[in-house]
């Protein structure tokens, strides 16, 4: 049976079970080479968490993704928290443009923290979901006054009474900012938050790999001091850290499966051409 001739379920049976195996066991890959965004955004987790002025600040992660990206974003995620509790910096959840990024990112931080030994309240927190129309008023009031702003985390309790936010009451006690997101929601950190302290806060981006090329410019200018593109840079963030985890065997799917479709282009092609051979010489 010739290629062009092959049915399209075995092609995608095929393919199924090339993604299917990097993900179920081991399977080896060359590492990735480490790229700039990557490597600084590695770099600016160690720096403020070594820096005496700003290790014992408050790290705000911002989930603002949904399930149509939790490949790539949960990936970065899980990374990254697991850098920021190794180091023992205190954390807050928090998200305003998407509501499941409230629970996604509350989910996987309970699931890193109990491994961590960080308890909830004393180590973290999460400050739930606010509507993305009123953002831009509710960070501009954050600057000033965090307890205030925030009001309750996402089990009704107020700020003010959680422990762990006894010493973080402004943007001056913010040490670190890292946006997850499906969309360019970072803007609203750089634009309302970032500088409004009396020092620049550091501000770390996770996009997909789409969204990646509108915060370069932000990168080039130092507003961003660093960034993971998609699951490819979570993958690199995994072998910066020797942590590998789900992005490195989804990064191996996506590179045989590649090849696997490579493969059946040159091969089809080659049917093709000796298809139109045997044409050929029939008609002569």
């Amino acid at each position: 049976m010739r290629i062009p001739q092959l049915d399209r379920r075995v092609l995608y049976m095929m393919l199924a079970v090339v993604v299917a195996i990097p993900l179920l066991v081991s399977v080896p890959l060359p590492p990735p080479a480490i790229t700039p965004p990557t490597r600084s955004f590695y770099e600016t987790i160690e720096e403020v968490s070594a820096d005496a002025k700003t290790k014992d600040k408050l790290v705000i992660v911002s989930c603002n993704f949904g399930s149509g990206t939790l490949a790539e974003n949960l990936s970065q995620l899980e990374a990254t928290l697991n850098h920021i509790v190794s180091k023992r910096m205190k954390f807050a959840i928090f998200a305003f443009n998407d509501p499941q990024g409230r629970d996604l990112g509350g989910s996987t931080a309970q699931r890193i923290a109990d491994k961590a030994g960080y308890k909830y309240g004393e180590d973290w927190v999460n400050w739930g979901f606010r509507p993305p129309q009123g953002i831009q008023s509710l960070m501009k009031a954050m600057v000033n006054d965090l307890h205030g702003a925030i009001g309750t985390d996402v089990k009704g309790t107020k700020v003010s009474t959680i422990p762990v936010m006894a010493n973080y009451k402004k943007a001056d006690d913010v040490g670190l900012i890292i946006e997850f997101a499906a969309a360019a929601t970072h803007v609203y950190w750089i634009q309302f938050f970032q500088r409004a302290g009396s020092s620049p806060i550091a501000t770390l981006f996770c996009p997909t790999s789409v969204m990646a090329t509108e915060a370069y410019p932000m990168l080039e200018t130092g507003q961003l001091q660093g960034m993971l593109v998609g699951l490819k840079g979570a993958n690199e963030y995994e072998t910066v850290m020797q942590r590998p985890g789900f992005a490195t065997r989804a990064s191996a799917s996506l590179s045989y499966s590649h090849l696997l479709i490579i493969f059946l282009i040159v091969l089809g092609n080659i049917g093709m051409i000796q298809d139109r051979k045997r044409q050929q010489g029939a008609t002569k």
